[in-house]
This record gives C-alpha cells, sequence and structure tokens, in this order.
C-alpha cells in the first residue's frame, strides 16, 4: 500500500512525463528529462516505475482510467439509450478536447511501444448500449457491432485532429456527431 506522499510522487511524474512527451516528444523523453521536470532525480522515477516502459503505461493507464470515469457518470445519468449514446459520443470527445496534451503524450506512447503497452478498444460496451436501444425499440435495425466499430473509428480519428487543432469548435463537432448517429441509428419511417 502505498503512502499519500508515494501517491503523489507518482502523479507527479506522470504528470511530467505528459509534459514532456507532449512537448519534447517520445525520442527526447528519457527518464533523466521526465525527473528533472517533476524536480527530482531519476532514482527516484525508478524507484516508483522501475523503468521507460512503466512510466509510459502508467500514462496510458490514467488517461483510459480518467476517460472511462468521466464518460461513465456522464452516461449513467441518462435514462434512455439514445440519451445514453449522445452522452456516450459527447463525453468521450469534449473528454479529448479537454485533455488534449495527456491525448497526445499516449499517441507518442502507442505509435512508439510496439504494440507492448493494451487498451480496451471500447468497441464491446459501446455494442451492448447499442443492441439495448435495439431491444428497446429506440434504434433501428443495423448491426450493433459494426456501428460501434465505426463509432470508435470516428472518436479515435477525431482524437488526433482535435489535439492538432486546439482552436476547433469542439461543440459543433459534437453536435454533428451526435446528429450524424442519430440519422444512423433512427428507426426507418414506414
Amino acid at each position: 500500500m502505498l503512502t499519500r506522499t508515494q501517491k503523489a510522487r507518482q502523479q507527479d511524474i506522470i504528470a511530467a512525463a505528459i509534459v514532456v512527451l507532449d512537448t519534447d516528444g517520445f525520442a527526447n523523453a528519457s527518464v533523466e528529462r521526465v525527473a528533472q521536470e517533476a524536480g527530482t532525480s531519476k532514482g527516484t522515477v525508478l524507484y516508483h516505475f522501475k523503468s521507460k516502459e512503466g512510466v509510459h503505461e502508467a500514462v496510458v493507464r490514467l488517461l483510459y482510467d480518467n476517460g472511462t470515469a468521466y464518460m461513465a457518470e456522464r452516461i449513467r445519468a441518462e435514462k434512455s439509450s439514445r440519451d445514453r449514446l449522445r452522452a456516450y459520443l459527447g463525453s468521450n470527445l469534449r473528454f479529448i478536447a479537454e485533455n488534449a496534451a495527456h491525448v497526445r503524450a499516449v499517441h507518442r506512447i502507442l505509435q512508439n511501444a510496439g504494440g507492448r503497452i493494451e487498451v480496451a478498444d471500447g468497441v464491446e460496451p459501446l455494442r451492448d448500449l447499442l443492441a439495448t436501444g435495439q431491444q428497446r425499440g429506440e434504434f433501428g435495425q443495423f448491426d450493433p457491432q459494426v456501428v460501434a466499430l465505426m463509432t470508435r473509428a470516428l472518436i479515435d480519428a477525431a482524437s488526433f485532429h482535435f489535439t492538432a487543432h486546439p482552436d476547433l469548435d469542439v461543440e459543433h463537432y459534437v453536435a454533428e456527431t451526435i446528429r450524424f448517429f442519430e440519422k444512423a441509428t433512427a428507426k426507418e419511417e414506414s
């Protein structure tokens, strides 16, 4: 069990790694550079994370954990599947925009990690949300797996676009994305 001080030190190191990865790039994000940014020693970084890869895994895990918590709170607050889909899309896109530096850092890690860090693709829970909406009669007929994959592809692409364009009108993008998926999941009129 970590002490409060140890947890705080780990958080400081992760925050420093995010800054270094975002500003200096993957190749320049050495343990020494992260330690310097965190105001500590290389030995302290290695004590907490054992290796550079350990720091990277912590940076990735933190983004996914924070994103999951951020989205889950907003999705659970909704009652209908349609509103949950809106919350899923809006919260995911807003989280990306609000955490651009962390998202860029994770992009750099995953592009250079050679598949050593596994991340959840998020397709299964979204597929389940879509299938539930169909069972409740809120959505039309479509393959929930395919639509979940398309949705994830759009959000993953948006993560690169949002982080490359900090002045993007996020709310417009969110509204258009929701509008698109409302049409794609709508029941056919007879």
